[in-house]
């Protein structure tokens, strides 16, 4: 069986290729940068370390080629061919790799399914209305399915020169599972290391959205308010662990009154996840899990969605609020999405800034929690300030 996993980083190489690989999969990557596309026409192997602890394993991901995005002939020759296809470019690149999935498709005989590993609700969907877009009206896609993936290893590096002879290695912990939204299958896939085949999605996503996401999020922000470089190094800090420990409750009683107790989870899983931050193998550093807070801060996403469904619980969602407050003033100047959400609240404020990226009423409820959170942390704080206390909020002035 032939996989074309469309994307050589993190989540495409350090968790896709290697469970495709692990199942007895032929792998062949398709990547925009001609480094990596060489690299693995001269190499043709790289090494996966999951590490938890003080136990890690490697394991070496061999007989894998590539192909360029940007030669046409051949990445039609490949799609045409592919018995599965799978994104793992990020949310944000789909609409670019979706002229280049149309060609391929319509030149396809046989249905296939192409697997988005977006961490998206919506990812295939999504997908599906892209490529759509890029066909001749007369020309249906129904024949393929266009699925969903929840992703739930954390991948944090990647190391090594793709233009030495040296193997790449990317940096994870040992979870492997994920998740496909079964409804959107034109045909049932072949049974492989980690997979859960779910006629719920949605349940399954905001599981993971509601809980581990929004703690790591939480984690970051919090972190980067008190001079934190690193996630293990923040998590160990008990005031924030406190906090995290305590949003992810929040969420997890949202959970529970929406999708009853199997999904929600117990306590011993909130204490799992909180090992799993507390890896310091991974190294992950806070501008990485804190980037892009504009969709972070989305109504539907990790913090607010979580919120949101805390809310409608009966359940004061304090903690997921304090973590949405801290997220609006993480000011890495190294992320678009920061900047620019650094600039909204300079110019207009943080609460019509709120209201722009969340969709909340700053006068009410959740949004109204998270502004009053706001104003006590703004008094003082600026760039480059720590926090030294969650509960007095005493600033250290650099």
């Amino acid at each position: 069986m032939k996989t074309l996993i469309i994307g050589t980083g993190k989540i495409g190489c350090g968790f896709a290729g290697q469970l495709m690989r692990a199942s007895g999969h032929e792998v062949v990557f398709a990547s925009r940068n001609p480094a990596m596309v060489d690299y693995f026409n001269r190499i043709g192997s790289y090494r996966v370390r999951l590490a938890a602890g003080q136990n890690a394993e490697e394991h070496l991901i061999d007989q894998t080629r590539a192909v360029s995005t940007s030669n046409k002939k051949e990445m039609a020759d490949e799609l045409t061919s592919a018995d599965l296809i799978i994104t793992a470019v990020g949310a944000g690149q789909l609409a670019k790799i979706a002229p280049m999935l149309a060609d391929g498709l319509r030149g396809r005989t046989t249905p296939v399914n192409v697997l988005a590993f977006e961490n998206m609700t919506n990812a295939g969907s999504y997908l599906r209305q892209l490529i759509a877009d890029n066909l001749p009206r007369d020309h249906s896609l129904a024949e393929h399915g266009f699925s969903s993936v929840l992703v739930s290893r954390a991948v944090s590096q990647q190391l090594g020169d793709p233009t030495s002879d040296d193997l790449i290695t990317f940096i994870g912990d040992p979870i492997d599972t994920w998740v496909v939204d079964n409804a959107a299958l034109c045909q049932s896939l072949p049974a492989t290391q980690g997979m859960i085949v779910t006629e719920n999605f949605e349940a399954w996503i905001q599981r993971k959205l509601y809980t581990y996401s929004a703690g790591h999020a939480i984690t970051a922000y919090l972190g980067y308010l008190k001079g934190y470089h690193y996630i293990h190094t923040a998590i160990r800090d008990h005031e924030i662990r406190n906090a995290v420990l305590s949003a992810m409750k929040e969420g997890q009683r949202g959970l529970d009154a929406r999708y009853g107790h199997e999904i929600a989870g117990s306590t011993r899983d909130l204490l799992d996840i909180i090992s799993r931050f507390d890896n310091a193998s991974l190294n992950d550093p806070i501008t990485r899990v804190g980037r892009d807070p504009k969709r972070k801060l989305g109504c539907d996403d990790r913090l607010v969605g979580a919120a949101r469904l805390a809310e409608k619980a009966g359940v004061n969602p304090e903690m997921l609020a304090f973590g949405v407050a801290a997220a609006l003033f993480f000011d890495n100047p190294d992320d678009p999405s920061a900047a620019d959400l650094q600039h909204a609240i300079r110019i207009i404020g943080a609460g019509s800034a709120l209201r722009q990226v969340s969709g909340l009423d700053p006068s009410r409820g959740v949004g109204r929690l998270i502004a009053d959170f706001w104003k006590q942390l703004s008094a003082g704080w600026r760039s480059g300030n720590q926090l030294l206390s969650l509960n007095s909020m005493v600033w250290a002035w650099s």
